[in-house]
């Protein structure tokens, strides 16, 4: 039998989002004094940095009459709506009430579980982060030149482009890549892995939650990190990062160059694939055999957690 039937990935209307972690915005835009609003998950939150330098996300709705909190102003470190001036902490419990009334045990917004890795900050959708931030394989982030970058807003759902990870067929046919296959690819609750073995290079990727796809290349012996995510703005809009990386040499001039060069090589391979992607309409289809490793990624997005974002 040459055929494989499989149950397309979960793109419907209802409130809920996959439970992983998203990239919120680049860790560069978050200063000591910043309080910005990102729209994600349908909903809203506000992005800042506490005493300590640690990014916080929290719900950017007050719960006293749900102004928006990234329009209000960071005072003495806490956050003070610009309607009443009530002033939440980096834990989300009210402060202060200007007109001396008792604070109400409910007068709190909700805190993410938020990380910062791979130059972004993340949110987890979820009152505990159920698995840990995305990893790039065979990287430490501290021995590494690396970079964020913004990709913009696109259409296409997530998971259909983050099966791009899962797709080797498209490697050779779209992207003109001379790679081969995995024999097997590890799917586990949370993430998928394989690791391909070629002439002249190795490729380990992962795919962590239902954002991310993140691999590790060894051309001729040089190592290229990267990283894809993106993270749902609503129903039909994502907003979408990547990050390059390479190891550092301490030859700043030379680290420059490889991360240009490494850049250069993804934007490519972005140019190539988004104009595919985004004029997709993604259905049910059938699938041949050498798509087995994408039709076990369909069905780990098919089984994977979804919950209504907790700070709706």
């Amino acid at each position: 039998m040459d055929t494989l039937s499989v149950t397309p990935t979960r793109i419907d209307s209802d409130d809920t989002y996959y439970q992983c972690w998203f990239p919120v915005c680049l860790a560069s835009e978050v200063g000591a004094d910043t309080l910005a609003g990102v729209d994600m998950l349908g909903t809203r939150v506000i992005v800042y940095r506490d005493a300590s330098g640690k990014a916080v996300v929290q719900s950017a709705w007050c719960p006293h009459l749900g102004a928006d909190l990234s329009k209000g102003t960071r005072v003495e470190g806490q956050v003070r709506c610009p309607y009443h001036h009530w002033r939440f902490d980096s834990a989300g419990a009210c402060s202060h009430i200007p007109t001396g009334d008792r604070i109400p045990a409910a007068a709190r917004i909700f805190t993410y579980p938020s990380a910062e890795a791979w130059g972004l900050i993340w949110l987890f959708n979820g009152t505990t982060a159920a698995f840990d931030v995305p990893r790039i394989p065979g990287a430490v982030e501290a021995e590494l030149a690396c970079e964020a970058h913004l990709r913009g807003i696109r259409t296409s759902p997530g998971e259909v482009a983050l099966s791009n990870g899962a797709d080797f067929q498209h490697l050779r046919t779209l992207h003109g890549l001379q790679t081969t296959s995995p024999e097997e690819i590890a799917v586990r609750d949370h993430e998928i892995e394989f690791r391909v073995q070629g002439v002249g290079y190795t490729q380990h990727g992962v795919i962590s939650g239902v954002s991310t796809f993140a691999q590790h290349l060894t051309p001729g012996g040089s190592e290229l990190f990267m990283l894809f995510c993106g993270a749902p703005i609503d129903r039909g809009h994502r907003r979408m990062f990547f990050t390059v990386g390479v190891p550092r040499t301490g030859d700043a001039p030379a680290d420059r160059l490889a991360l240009d060069n490494l850049r250069g090589f993804v934007e490519r391979l972005i140019s190539e694939d988004e104009p595919v992607l985004e004029s997709m309409r993604f259905r049910r289809g059938t699938l041949v055999a050498s798509d087995r490793h994408l039709a076990s990624y369909f069905r780990y997005v098919s089984d994977f957690p979804r919950a209504v974002p907790p700070g709706v």
